[in-house]
């Protein structure tokens, strides 16, 4: 074959190559997507882009100014979104809509995070040998964490692909053979994703001090031999900066020319930006965190090791092992072959993988000081550095496969004609087994290395939203749901999924104010928030639903006591009655009981009530079935609170009247033995009833 003809065939490969690696990101990043709505999503996101869209369409250039992220990125993608949502007459989002229209709003982000994949994978073919860059981009494709957030409507996926995508397009231009480097594409190309990047969130500005360093330092590697290295500085910074400048101006052009508002209030927008670092970013958040089972305000410099650790998969922790051990051992001649196949030179493409490793690593380096001075830290924050780390685990990865390669049994399993093949599925399977299990649920990945959801959610905060739509579905199953209202933190992301006809309060602003029928007390709320009485309020029963989702418990909901004005305390064979409320209207005395189930049993238990005169005898009563017959069986927990209304004679005599309540099973007749509180004499009127009111008629 040609030379002519191996290069076809080897573009050919990369094409077909770069293809399946969309497919492979795409899939998992956009199936599924209208599943629930994470918090940010419910609050801010989808009507930011909601005001960015009007704003376009108004030529209102200054309100393309939402937020000070700036998210400009994430609303034009978002904005998209809407278009099609609007186009495909998908119903506006609202009580009871579920997310099938902020499944539109992902979809762009979603496929540019996929194509990121695609795209790196070419920028890596330029830095890397071909499997190494493979291997990365796999796990770039299939990493659970990445996966999570590329589906949201949200900044950090976005810029994590878009910082990612800059940093390899300067180091391909930095390391590339021709000159100047200020006219290589790839370093306009770099400063282009940079600008796009800057115009996503703020911690984009990372890339313009580590660009300039970078630059700098190829230039001063490459000095002439016998050059003092001060005399070769002085000579590199000229050229160096005319890189940066030109990198730096792409990247301007791009932030201007994509944000509208910077055309008529540039101080205004920039002002927001900044702003944003030191007010948001450089506090701590206002519902607090939590780390390593603990409430905290700033859970320290190791929060982001602790990331690392439970949010990496086991081929990314693996692959970072075998790195250290590469970079730290005598053996790296052995472990990574040159470029003519001898074992100890240092051909050019070791030395460019060297160069690539300590770009990676000192770019991460950077990024990881930056986040841990900021006191408000969140894994999420940390994801631009996730394809780096997975660049360097793969490069650990390929290192260890070569060095297994040339010991004797690494030479007699790849001669195996099945070995190849077997060793292919068996990766793909362990890539691909997370995407499958864990979804729509990729934020509850933890790496199963280190006990998964069940030890990382006692380690890092778990919860953003996942699990309401589970909630909601629950809820509306429910045949008293439309009793009242109900209560939740973070009620926007419950508010979609429940019916339309019943109302969805704040549990802690509305806890105290309004008279509700469940409440939903979320996990990561709870464990990291001071509104403990407010939980305590939620949580006074025992719960008759708990979310969990591989490993992770996200909520459990409650049903709140049926509100009462007397005190009684009686128990019938595990049925509490609290106490009861009573109103007189015309010629009926309604009684209002509030039971409280603490034992799991059968339902159809009957509730009599019985008003007796002075001299002990009936004067009006009613029988019922205390759940109006809604449920065949009770579960610990359900609160009931029927009214009953008594039909008393027109003509009674002025007097006080003793009203009495009790239980008993209709099969059999038989009452429900007293466990608790006082029981009238059997002669009155009966075994086990208790005397709730005593009532003075006609009332005055």
């Amino acid at each position: 074959m040609s030379g002519d003809a191996r290069a076809d065939l080897r573009a050919r490969t990369t094409f077909l190559l770069a293809i399946a690696l969309l497919v492979a990101a795409l899939l998992p990043r956009v199936i599924g997507l209208g599943d629930f709505y994470t918090t940010d999503e419910a609050y801010f996101w989808q009507g930011r882009v909601a005001r960015f869209s009007a704003a376009i369409i108004m030529g209102d250039w200054r309100n393309t100014n939402q937020t000070g992220h700036p998210g400009v990125t994430t609303m034009w993608l978002g904005a998209l979104g809407k278009l099609l949502a609007d186009r495909a007459g998908m119903p506006a989002p609202g009580p009871g809509a579920g997310a099938g229209y902020l499944a539109y709003l992902r979809l762009p982000l979603a496929a540019a995070n996929a194509l990121a994949v695609s795209m790196g994978y070419l920028l890596l073919r330029r830095l890397l040998r071909p499997y190494t860059a493979i291997i990365a981009a796999l796990l770039w494709a299939t990493s659970p964490f990445l996966i999570a957030h590329g589906r949201l409507l949200h900044l950090d996926a976005l810029l994590t692909s878009l910082i990612c995508l800059s940093l390899l397009a300067l180091l391909v231009a930095a390391l590339g053979p021709t000159r100047p480097l200020w006219r290589r594409p790839a370093l306009l190309l770099s400063g282009a994703l940079a600008g796009l990047a800057l115009l996503t969130k703020s911690p984009a500005l990372l890339l313009l001090p580590f660009a300039g360093l970078l630059l700098f330092a190829v230039e001063l590697g490459g000095r002439p031999a016998g050059a003092t290295l001060w005399r070769a500085a002085l000579g590199s910074i000229p050229r160096a900066l005319g890189a940066f400048l030109a990198w730096l101006t792409v990247a301007g052009l791009v932030f201007v020319a994509l944000w509208p508002a910077m055309w008529v209030s540039p101080l205004g927008a920039l002002s927001a930006i900044i702003g944003e670092v030191i007010g948001n970013g450089g506090t701590a958040h206002s519902a607090g965190n939590y780390f390593m089972g603990q409430a905290l305000a700033d859970p320290g410099w190791s929060f982001y090791l602790a990331v690392v650790l439970w949010r990496g998969e086991p081929p990314l922790t693996l692959g970072l092992l075998a790195l250290a051990i590469y970079a730290a051992s005598g053996l790296r001649s052995r472990w990574t072959p040159t470029a003519d196949g001898e074992r100890g030179g240092r051909g050019p493409d070791e030395l460019r993988q060297r160069q690539v490793i300590m770009a990676m690593v000192a770019f991460s380096l950077l990024f990881l000081l930056a986040l841990t001075q900021m006191a408000k830290k969140f894994d999420r924050y940390l994801l631009p550095l996730w394809p780096c780390l997975e660049i360097l685990a793969a490069i650990g990865i390929a290192a260890a496969l070569d060095w297994a390669a040339r010991g004797a049994w690494g030479r007699v399993a790849l001669r195996w004609r099945f070995a190849r093949p077997l060793l292919a599925v068996a990766a793909m399977a362990s890539l691909a087994a997370p995407l499958i299990t864990y979804a729509p649920y990729y934020l509850a990945y933890y790496t199963p290395l280190l006990g998964g959801g069940t030890t990382g959610q006692q380690v890092l905060l778990a919860g953003w939203g996942e699990g309401m739509e589970q909630a909601g579905a629950w809820l509306n199953a429910r045949p008293d749901v439309a009793r009242g209202p109900v209560l939740a933190w973070i009620p926007e992301t419950l508010t979609p999924f429940v019916r339309p006809t019943v109302a969805v309060y704040d549990l802690d602003s509305d806890a105290f104010s309004r008279a509700a029928n469940y409440a939903v007390v979320y996990r990561s709320v709870a464990e990291r928030d001071s509104r403990t009485v407010a939980e305590a309020f939620a949580s006074q029963t025992p719960p008759l639903f708990t979310l969990r989702a591989q490993g992770v418990t996200y909520a459990s909901i409650h049903q709140l006591p049926r509100p009462y004005s007397l005190t009684v305390d009686a128990v019938f064979s595990g049925v509490h009655l609290r106490g009861i409320s009573h109103q007189i209207i015309g010629a009926t005395l309604v009684i209002t009981p509030s039971w409280d189930i603490q034992l799991g049993r059968p339902g159809g238990v009957r509730s009599f009530v019985h008003v007796l005169n002075s001299a002990g005898t009936l004067v009006g009563q009613l029988d019922t079935v205390i759940d109006d017959g809604m449920f065949a069986n009770w579960q610990a927990g359900q609160q009931f609170g029927t009214p009953m209304p008594i039909g008393l004679p027109g003509d009674l005599p002025a007097g006080v009247y003793r009203v009495l309540i009790g239980l008993y099973t209709p099969e059999d007749g038989q009452r429900l033995p007293l466990s608790i509180g006082q029981a009238v004499p059997a002669q009155v009127d009966g075994p086990h009833a208790v005397e709730v009111l005593r009532l003075r008629l006609p009332v005055r």
